[in-house]
């Protein structure tokens, strides 16, 4: 069997120890000025690509992020951890505002057909909005069979091929 070549979705959120305030009109929370980082659930999922490609399962691993250029940054961490190249699919303004799970799902599913990608591995859910639909519905997208959770904290959602 040939090695994999492997997608991982790597999303900016603000960081897990931040304490976010909500905005004074009550439309979110505060973003500017608040530091972000890569999703925990995401960096568990770029561990096990690393991981897989270390054992030689995996020839490539490539980190994807949607968002303002900011995202980069989210990028270059997967990078540090050993992934072999980043894509930034930049999104801004009232799009970035709305970018939701059906949108991200569309983009992924887009670039897995493009990177000819015979895996893809997602976070469980982003610590933002708890939504835990990307994976699901990039799956139906690209009418792959699908693993989710055990229930499991460090088990990565794995949409395969």
């Amino acid at each position: 069997m040939a090695a994999m070549r492997i997608l991982v979705g790597v999303k900016r959120v603000i960081d897990y120890a931040v304490k976010i305030r909500v905005k004074p009109d009550h439309t979110g929370v505060v973003t500017d000025g608040v530091k972000h980082s890569m999703n925990p659930f995401c960096e568990i999922a770029v561990e096990e690509a690393v991981r897989l490609k270390e054992k030689k399962h995996a020839q490539e691993v490539i980190a994807v992020s949607c968002g303002p250029q900011q995202c980069q940054e989210t990028i270059r961490t997967a990078l540090a951890m050993g992934a072999d190249r980043g894509i930034h699919v930049e999104v801004t303004g009232k799009d970035y505002d709305t970018l939701g799970p059906l949108q991200v799902s569309k983009i992924l599913a887009a670039l897995a057909k493009q990177e000819k990608v015979d895996l893809i591995l997602l976070g469980k859910q982003a610590i933002d909005g708890d939504w835990n639909q990307t994976g699901q519905m990039t799956a139906a997208l690209l009418d792959w069979p699908q693993k989710t959770q055990n229930g499991s904290l460090c088990t990565p959602l794995v949409t395969e091929h």
